[in-house]
């Protein structure tokens, strides 16, 4: 174990006062929960079959399917929004 630095040299303390850092778990989308539970069940099985696999590459790209949607969707409200302060 490395030696305790001085305390003038020790890292700084945080940023961000405790009073401000947010507290308690932020709330998931019950839609994206049910997607991201059945991925980590079928990532989290022992010795994953060939079904498996295929099982949990499925529900990856659905991820990733809806991640881009949201994405596109985002971009297009951005686009909207430069061209009416244009």
């Amino acid at each position: 174990m490395p030696p305790e630095k001085p305390a003038d040299e020790q890292a700084p303390h945080a940023t961000q006062p405790a009073d401000e850092r947010p507290h308690g778990v932020r709330v998931i989308n019950p839609g994206d929960q049910v997607r991201w539970l059945a991925l980590a069940d079928t990532a989290l099985r022992h010795a994953p079959t060939e079904q498996d696999v295929a099982e949990m590459e499925a529900l990856a790209r659905e991820e990733q399917a809806f991640i881009k949607r949201r994405i596109r969707r985002t971009a297009e409200k951005v686009k909207r929004q430069s061209k009416s302060k244009q």
